[in-house]
């Protein structure tokens, strides 16, 4: 995996600078280390944007415990026995287990009256929070097949989650837009189209992983396809 000290060498040499560049050299006493969240910024906008191409592409998945054993329509992720603190989205909520029976998302407000085997997500991704409806079994197990956020880069050393290694010069790329801070300089449009071309390969690649046609599920219980 490519780590964030390369992603911003490789910055530094689309930019025609060194790491004692005064704006975009690495922290050192007095100089500033702008690179280092530009890069972090440009790995979650890329990570974002894989979740909605190819949804199973980062996911994992977790049997949930209740908040109140016996009782409970709350399922904390950040209190689970191992705590999920890099929920991104869900794609799959059943009882028990992956072969357990569906459950279907609702709104909020119609879960006291949806009946049973509904759920709803509330709360920001670190600390989300799936409630299931009234009527639905108190205290349930629930299986969750969830995306995922990588973990932040702490460090250079760091490597980059989510992103394949032969398409980590996208990052790269995608951070030029540096070119502009201050609105002192331009974007080459050499590096604007190496950029266009690819990430269209990137997210052609993260979208289709095999040869077979892509499919278009037409619903969970039918088991329809077009």
């Amino acid at each position: 995996m490519a780590t964030r000290a390369q992603v911003k060498a490789s910055i530094r040499r689309y930019l025609g600078t060194d790491t004692d560049d005064p704006l975009y050299g690495d922290q050192t006493a007095g100089v500033s280390a702008q690179l280092d969240p530009l890069v972090q910024e440009v790995v979650d906008s890329l990570v974002g944007e894989i979740h909605e191409t190819n949804p199973g592409y980062l996911s994992k998945t977790q049997v949930l415990a209740a908040d109140t054993p016996a009782t409970g329509h709350l399922y904390s992720l950040a209190t689970q026995s191992v705590p999920i603190t890099d929920f991104a989205k869900w794609l799959e909520v059943r009882f028990d287990n992956e072969d357990g029976a569906v459950l279907v998302e609702a709104r909020l407000e119609e879960l006291r009256v949806a009946g049973s085997g509904y759920f709803a997500f509330t709360g920001v991704d670190e600390a989300a929070v799936l409630q299931t409806s009234k009527d639905t079994t108190p205290a349930n197990p629930i299986f969750l097949r969830y995306g995922f956020w990588p973990a932040d880069l702490a460090s250079d050393s760091s490597t980059i989650g989510g992103i394949p290694k032969r398409y980590i010069d996208v990052i790269a790329l995608e951070a030029l837009f540096v070119f502009g801070v201050g609105g002192e300089s331009r974007w080459p449009e050499e590096l604007r189209e190496r950029w266009k071309n690819r990430r269209a390969a990137l997210f052609a690649h993260i979208q289709r992983r095999g040869v077979q046609p892509a499919r278009t599920r037409l619903h969970e219980g039918a088991g329809a396809y077009l």
